[in-house]
Parts: structure tokens; sequence; C-alpha cells
């Protein structure tokens, strides 16, 4: 394999992966949109990274962080 399709390949398994974190953190906005605001800042926190994208996508959709 030549450098060029390792780059190629490499760049193809980071963005399916972000893909994929996308999506589970959306399904667990979801789940989080029925949850408190504490709960959620304490998951932006000191969750994971899909559960910190769940929760800031929920915290901002309440206002939170639109400063403007």
């Amino acid at each position: 394999m030549g450098f060029w399709s390792a780059v190629g390949s490499a760049a193809k398994g980071a963005v399916d992966k972000m893909a994929e974190m996308n999506e589970k953190a959306n399904e667990l906005a979801e789940e989080y949109r029925e949850k408190s605001d504490d709960f959620l800042k304490e998951k932006y926190r000191n969750g994971s990274i899909v559960q910190k994208m769940a929760s800031s996508k929920v915290l901002k959709e309440r206002g939170y962080g639109n400063q403007g």
C-alpha cells in the first residue's frame, strides 16, 4: 500500500468513527432531553466524549452558551 493510500484509509477511518460517534450522541441527546440541567452539566463535565456531545447539544437547545 502506498503512502497516499494509507493516508486515505486513515482519513476514511477517522470520518467513519466520527459519524458513528455523532449518531450515538444524537440518540443519547433524545434521552437527555428528559433530564435536568444539573444532570446535563454533570455529563458535560465528567462524561465520555459521546456523553459530552449529547449533553452539549441539549444544553444549547435550552439556551446555554448562546451569549450572541
